[in-house]
């Protein structure tokens, strides 16, 4: 009975040493379909289990690309407003004094062109590309006079400017250093020219003859801007109108600048 029971128990052993060999082999074949390379890794390493875990493949992220037709019309647009500002400025027809005097309007609250000028050379030391090179970059900060003259009609009349008599055909140039915001016909005041400087402080000339200076020039202190036209009141005289502005709003020449 004992021989029987040993019997016995080794038989069992051996069945269950086979089914473990058998269940051993199953997980083999499994994981060597699942992952080749790994299963032949474990062979050769010699273990008896290896868990595979299949993450995926992972897609690379979308890419923004811009459209060409969507480029092709922002160019398209850039072009055609530049070629509309171009006429507006180039043509004296009527209808485009009112455009000028708008867009100028806007230059001068939206974009202080003398001040990033005025950075612009301080910072980098040489001017726009587009813009005359200065040899002489001395600045001054007093006023000089736009022409030599009289003043006929004060500041307190008008509340913007003065009305200053000269000799007749006399040039008028810039007080100070800045950058031409206007060049144009405004209705009060005909030939008009618009000058911005580096704080944002304008001065006006007005009633001029002829204008010497185009849009966006930068000038110097004295600079010649035009003339001035023919008194209607005194023959062989000339007068100007003349203001400054600070600030948003007209102050008075005669604080700053000494007419004779």
């Amino acid at each position: 009975m004992a021989y029987k029971n040993s019997a016995d128990v080794r038989r069992r052993i051996a069945q269950r040493r086979k089914n473990r060999e058998k269940n051993l082999g199953y997980q083999k074949k499994e994981a060597q379909r699942e992952s080749p390379i790994l299963a032949d890794k474990e062979l050769d390493w010699g273990a008896e289990n290896m868990v595979v875990y299949d993450e995926g493949i992972k897609s690379p992220p979308n890419k923004v690309f811009i459209k060409k037709e969507w480029m092709l019309f922002q160019v398209l647009a850039s072009t055609c407003l530049v070629l509309v500002m171009a006429i507006v400025y180039r043509t004296s027809a009527p209808w485009t004094d009112d455009a000028r005097e708008l867009i100028g309007g806007v230059y001068e609250q939206e974009f202080q062109f003398a001040s990033v000028v005025n950075w612009f050379d301080e910072t980098v030391g040489q001017p726009f590309a587009f813009l005359p090179e200065n040899a002489d970059k001395e600045k001054e900060e007093d006023f000089s006079m736009p022409a030599s003259g009289t003043i006929m009609e004060s500041f307190e009349n008008n509340g913007q400017g003065v009305i200053v008599k000269t000799a007749a055909a006399a040039s008028v140039g810039t007080v100070k250093e800045g950058v031409v915001i206007y060049a144009g016909e405004k209705e009060e005041y005909g030939k008009t020219v618009i000058i911005q400087h580096a704080d944002k402080s304008e001065s006006w000339y007005g009633s001029l003859e002829s204008i010497d200076v185009s849009l966006y020039e930068q000038v110097k202190k004295g600079a010649k801007l035009g003339r001035v036209q023919a008194s209607e009141e005194e023959e062989g005289k000339g007068e100007f109108y003349f203001a400054l502005k600070s600030e948003g709003r007209f102050i008075d020449p005669g604080e700053v600048i000494s007419f004779e």
